[in-house]
């Protein structure tokens, strides 16, 4: 059999090809890409350009294959090092955010001197929660190239994230003297007026930025920062004259659904809810299909874990000695529970300091399992001695991630309000002796409503579909259920109903369950020195309300079958 390389294709028909991908005629150029491939199948410019234009047509799932075959052909380190950053913005766009980070972990391995890789490798950290990381990846491109713009904005990302408001102002600010006018930096700006409470900066530095930059995200951002109550607000002309613009056919489709979530917001704010509720579902069902996501599985998997983690299980091999530098405090749940807001509250007491959300116990607690996973006869086979070290290293890994330029860590107590933590509170009863639960409930309609009408950076697929949520809503529920009867000495259940409705009664009771002493100065409403970084960061500037309490009735209609499938979770007096 004859195993030589394809002759090179004629360097007319990759012209040919090139020029259809650069006029954006994707449609041809997949066209010339099926020619071509048919006569050279190993070729491996002609693999990498196909992998380009199906990922210009968002055929991710053709894409990878196209890349992964190119990558076998790559002539030498410089050209896998491109490969593999083509293959992690393919995962990427897939919101398969670990896939992407080992991509671009090989493509800076393979080309060191290259800032491009550290830049996306420093990105993709960033939205996995680890900004520690992703600032080493970002300040190792900017060594490579200190006039990169891209690595001075992540830098300057990374700097909010980690509290560093000050410094990440700066730095933004610097590359825009560099860059004047890079629409990345002015909405970090953006983002920095919104999370300082200067919502008018943020409005009209958002307003101008989209006005320029018609193809950037940001709508909903702005629709976010306070509630229309005029169809003459400049935000709905601004949202509604996009929809005209010729830039707006050419737009990324996450930036067609960010618009169309902004409008949705302005329709619910000016009371038409009907419309409202069929634009989100439209631009809710573009989204769905971004994401590889199977809630089947993910039923299976929160019940295999219920199956694992039983009481006998934990007390066996749980540690029974904190050699820990501080307590944390867990605070779990489901997006839109209310966690902002009783972070904020418990950042008032003078003991406690808020550490935000830290995505760093799923990846340990995967590690862990693939580990305890390859052990033969697992979980008979585990030993109390091997146990041990593993649960204790896990812990030491997790306090060495929150440790910050100086070597601290968060304070002698302090909030992880991680809410994809519930599906740890086993793992967390056996590595941390004096941590604490809290599980933040809301009535079921109003947070699946609520995060309906959410556009999230990144996660919570499952939001995207409301037959979807009431599934994992039930699977999350059940679990939670059984964590109760499992771990219910540290785990605490909190109502975002009545946290609204009288925030004493239920901190009172809580700080026993911490083992702290109630202060007054948690009830305090206004600006703290704890910036909220999350979608709630708007909200949990005013002061303590219930105008989020009973939203669902407006849409008793559309949300009827969900209503259905979560009668026997709903408190009763609301099931009519």
């Amino acid at each position: 059999m004859n195993t030589s390389r394809s002759p090179l294709p004629p360097s007319r028909d990759l012209e040919t090809l090139r020029t259809h991908l650069e006029h954006s005629d994707y449609m041809a150029a997949e066209t010339v890409v099926q020619e071509l491939l048919a006569r050279h199948p190993e070729d491996f410019e002609l693999l990498y350009l196909a992998g380009v234009t199906a990922s210009r047509r968002d055929r991710t799932e053709e894409a990878i294959p196209r890349f992964e075959r190119a990558l076998t052909r790559a002539p030498d380190r410089k050209a896998r090092s491109a490969v593999l950053q083509a293959i992690g913005k393919s995962h990427w766009a897939r919101l398969q955010l670990e896939l992407a980070e080992a991509a671009f972990t090989q493509a800076a391995e393979l080309a060191p001197d290259d800032p491009n890789p550290w830049i996306d490798l420093g990105a993709v950290r960033k939205s996995l929660g680890d900004a520690t990381r992703a600032l080493d990846s970002f300040t190792t491109a900017l060594a490579i190239d200190p006039e990169s713009v891209e690595a001075r904005i992540g830098v300057g990302f990374c700097e909010i994230d980690l509290g560093r408001i000050r410094e990440g102002r700066k730095t933004l600010e610097r590359a825009l003297t560099v860059a004047p006018g890079h629409p990345e930096a002015e909405n970090g700006l953006a983002l920095l007026d919104r999370i300082e409470g200067r919502l008018g900066e943020a409005e009209a530095r958002l307003l101008h930025l989209l006005e320029a930059h018609p193809e950037q995200m940001g709508a909903f951002g702005l629709a976010s920062l306070r509630t229309f109550d005029s169809e003459d607000d400049p935000r709905l002309r601004l949202f509604e004259k996009r929809k005209t613009t010729p830039e707006w056919m050419q737009a990324p489709e996450i930036v067609q659904i960010d618009l169309d979530y902004a409008l949705a917001k302005a329709e619910h704010d000016l009371g038409r809810f009907g419309p409202a509720f069929s634009r989100l579902t439209q631009a809710s069902q573009r989204r769905r299909k971004l994401f590889p996501f199977d809630v089947g599985r993910e039923e299976e998997r929160l019940e295999r874990i219920a199956s694992l983690f039983t009481r006998n299980f934990i007390e066996h091999y749980r540690l029974s000695q904190d050699q820990l530098p501080s307590r944390p405090i867990f605070i779990v749940g489901l997006p839109r529970s209310g966690s902002t807001l009783l972070e904020q509250l418990l950042a008032g007491h003078p003991q406690i300091t808020p550490a935000g959300e830290i995505l760093v116990l799923p990846r340990l607690a995967t590690d862990l399992s693939l580990s305890w996973g390859r052990l033969p006869g697992f979980p008979s086979a585990l030993t109390p001695v091997g146990a041990e070290n593993d649960l204790r290293t896990l812990a030491h890994r997790y306090f060495e991630s929150l440790r910050g330029s100086r070597g601290e860590v968060p304070g002698a107590v302090f909030t992880d309000k991680f809410l994809g933590n519930f599906q740890f509170a086993g793992l967390i009863r056996m590595a941390f002796p004096e941590a604490r639960i809290i599980h933040l409930q809301r009535h079921p309609l109003d947070q699946a409503l609520s995060a309906y009408r959410q556009l999230f950076t990144y996660g919570h697929p499952y939001t995207y579909d409301l037959a979807e949520f009431g599934r994992y809503y039930i699977a999350y529920r059940r679990l939670m259920t059984h964590w109760q009867s499992v771990v219910g000495e540290i785990l605490h259940e909190v109502s975002y109903e009545s946290l609204v409705g009288d925030p004493e009664a239920v901190l009172r009771p809580l700080f026993d369950f911490l083992d702290l002493p109630f202060d007054p100065a948690c009830l305090e409403t206004g600006p703290r020195t704890h910036l909220a970084r999350t979608a709630s960061a708007v909200q949990v500037q005013s002061p303590i309300h219930e105008d989020s309490v009973g939203v669902w009735k407006r849409y008793r209609k559309e949300l009827e079958p969900l209503r259905s499938a979560l009668a026997s979770w709903i408190p009763q007096e609301t099931t009519v």
